[in-house]
């Protein structure tokens, strides 16, 4: 039963990844209702602001026929715990009471205090509805990593990305070609690389840079990838007044500008004033080299092109005032995967012992 379990589970995982992009600052949910071993419908969250994902494979089973009792005796598996409270959309704990479901499997608590308040595995065994959790509750977190530091710390979830060589440079000092007007040899990395860049921002609320970007390459930092029409947010670390009228970002109404110098103040105020729930640090040296001391860094993701630029062009970082190796920052390697001609690394940072 255990590894049923786990195999129904996963398959929510697949379909809560098709709300990428499209359901912050809500989670990422999948569910599946099964009956003697098969699927009878499944539904993912979609967007903001629509039907939860138990919603969706609920009304998605009954199709045009009443909801009630279309799903008697079958157990629907959710890779978060149901809701119980009204929010844009009614209580999940609601419609599958009234479909005649007969068990709730879910992978891990929901970290929403609003939701813990009414405990909705206490309304559902009320209900007369059996309640199995957790399933793969490590996996489950990680998808919603996002989501539960939204809830517990208050903070955006932050991803530094950055492209560079194989030697850890990220550019010439000098570079003469602004990112709008470089050919094909002049990027850093190929173009199945810079695709990927593009999911990253997708997947992310909003897009962060340091004035120098602005300044040397009068960058737009839009989503561009085919069939995709969302607007994110751009982060400037730089007042408005410190750049010329002919700034594309100024005419934009999601760039946010700012001269806060307090990186953990700043996120705070974007999480908690715009719902900015991810960024990503698309900085230079200075910027990332801020936020990695900041301690603020909970992913990077690496891009390595094979090439080398030696000594003189620009680092990843500016220095970090390392004096000995006991003092380096700690890191965990995640996932190592070729993209094109390049290599991506998921990195994570861990405390220094």
């Amino acid at each position: 039963m255990l590894e049923l379990n786990e195999y129904f589970m996963r398959r929510t995982f697949t379909l809560a990844e098709r709300g990428h992009g499209f359901v912050s600052p809500n989670p990422l949910v999948g569910a599946v209702i099964v009956r003697d071993g098969k699927i009878l419908a499944e539904g993912w969250h979609e967007k903001y602001g629509g039907y939860h994902a138990e919603r969706n494979a609920i009304l998605k089973l009954a199709g045009k026929k009443p909801v009630k009792n279309c799903a008697r005796g079958a157990t629907i598996y959710v890779n978060l715990e149901p809701c119980a409270h009204y929010g844009q959309t009614p209580p999940c704990t609601d419609i599958i009471s009234v479909a005649g479901i007969k068990q709730v499997v879910f992978a891990v608590r929901d970290p929403n205090p609003q939701v813990r308040k009414l405990n909705p595995r206490r309304v559902l065994r009320r209900a007369g509805i059996e309640v199995a959790y957790p399933v793969l509750a490590a996996e489950a977190r990680e998808l919603n990593k996002v989501f539960f530091k939204n809830q517990t710390q208050g903070l955006p979830y932050v991803t530094l990305k950055s492209a560079a060589t194989l030697d850890g440079k990220i550019g010439l000092r000098q570079d003469p070609s602004p990112v709008a007007t470089r050919r094909r040899d002049e990027w850093l990395t190929g173009p199945e690389a810079r695709a990927e860049a593009q999911k990253m921002r997708l997947a992310h609320d909003a897009v962060l840079v340091g004035k120098n970007t602005v300044r040397l390459d009068n960058p737009r930092l839009n989503i561009r990838l085919p069939g995709i029409r969302r607007a994110n947010y751009k982060i400037v670390l730089g007042a408005r007044g410190q750049f010329p009228p002919s700034t594309k970002l100024l005419k934009d109404p999601k760039a946010i500008f700012t001269a806060e110098r307090d990186l953990k103040k700043l996120l705070a105020g974007l999480y908690q004033e715009h719902k900015i729930c991810s960024v990503l640090v698309e900085g230079g040296a200075a910027v990332n080299t801020s936020f990695l001391q900041s301690g603020l860094v909970d992913e990077w993701q690496l891009f390595l092109a094979p090439k080398i630029l030696g000594g003189d062009a620009l680092s990843i970082f500016n220095s970090l005032g390392i004096a000995k190796l006991a003092d380096f920052y700690s890191a965990s390697l995640r996932s190592v995967r070729q993209v094109g001609a390049d290599v991506l690394l998921n990195i994570r940072f861990q405390p220094n012992a």
